[in-house]
């Protein structure tokens, strides 16, 4: 959520540099003369908008339009917004219904998801969350995920957790967006990964189903004429392991053993394993591989989100507590 007091501090801002200005422009698709409210962004352009649309739209500005106007009020004086001018006119474009702005940018996309919900415009946030909802947008699940997670939009978090399961969460653009993201969200996301890889190697250590872990485990060949019950060297079998292991923090696996493991050398040399008295090949290796693709699609996939979230008391306390603004109601005679 953006900060009651930047926002405040922004508004100051922007009225202060406006102020000098004689003839501020606007915008050339908010201008009619007919409507009756001026919205003045930070760089200084004015957006003709009417009064019915914003109250229809956004919970904020029909809160913010029932308080008492000061003493003196010009009824033609423009409300500043800390917003810039590009993203108040996506805004106003999306719930005027004129033009559909483009979204394809992820940080335009989440500076308006914000502004969005500090106006409480939900036809907006309803707009923004089906794009990032594509595949086709370009953004990283983490940030999706962080992003999910702050709208508490549980669905998306969950997906967007799952879509990390591959990522290399010490890299340093992933560190970067973990940074940005708030601790509890962080926390989830980190602790799933951590539970994939815990569980995954404590499966991989089972005895029961893997006999490769029990050591001096005899070959128990049974065939006419041979008997062997020498003891099985499984070094090939902890090599694998050990190699997964080293290599689960840089390249986690998601559904299953993608090729880079089956061309890992210790792989190569588990297939290749004899008994050292009768030569019989110790490892059955589609049934071994498949053991432990079972055991990587039994991981846990995705984080536990909450859905709760503050709801639209959050306007009146806004309201409450920052500056006052001077607001231009419409005229009630006209």
């Amino acid at each position: 959520m953006t900060s009651f007091v930047s926002d405040t501090e922004q508004v100051a801002a922007a009225t202060a540099a406006n102020a000098s200005s004689p003839s501020l422009a606007y915008h050339p698709d908010f201008a009619s003369p007919n409507a009756d409210v001026v919205l003045r962004t930070s760089d200084g352009v004015q957006f003709r908008t009417a009064f019915e649309l914003l109250c229809r739209t956004s919970a904020w500005f029909r809160a913010m339009f029932t308080l008492p106007q000061a003493s003196g009020t010009d009824r033609n004086e423009p409300i500043p917004v800390p917003e810039s001018a590009k993203v108040l006119s996506d805004l106003l474009n999306i719930v005027n219904g004129t033009t559909l702005p483009a979204l394809d940018d992820i940080d335009h996309i989440e500076a308006l998801l914000a502004v969005a919900d500090k106006y409480e415009m939900s036809m907006v946030i309803s707009v923004i969350r089906l794009v990032l909802s594509s595949r086709n947008l370009d953004v990283s699940a983490i940030r999706l995920y962080g992003i999910a997670c702050r709208m508490s939009w549980g669905k998306e978090a969950k997906e967007a957790s799952s879509r990390t399961l591959t990522t290399n969460l010490f890299s340093a653009a992933a560190q970067t967006e973990l940074a940005a993201m708030e601790p509890s969200h962080r926390n989830k996301l980190l602790d799933l990964h951590r539970r994939r890889r815990a569980e995954f190697f404590a499966a991989l250590d089972d005895e029961a189903e893997f006999y490769a872990n029990i050591r001096g485990s005899p070959c128990n060949l049974r065939t006419p004429g041979i008997s062997c019950t020498a003891p099985l060297d499984h070094s090939h079998w902890w090599a694998l392991k050990y190699a997964l292991m080293k290599r689960w923090d840089e390249a986690p696996l998601d559904q299953g053993l993608d090729e880079t493991v089956y061309r890992l050398l210790e792989m190569r040399d588990m297939f290749a394993a004899n008994c050292f008295t009768c030569k019989r090949s110790i490892y059955g290796m589609p049934a071994t591989i498949g053991k432990i693709n079972a055991v990587i699609r039994a991981l846990p996939r995705s984080v536990e989100v909450s859905v709760a979230r503050v709801g639209a008391w959050l306007t009146s306390f806004l309201l409450t507590h920052r500056a006052p603004l001077v607001v231009q109601l419409p005229d009630s005679t006209a």
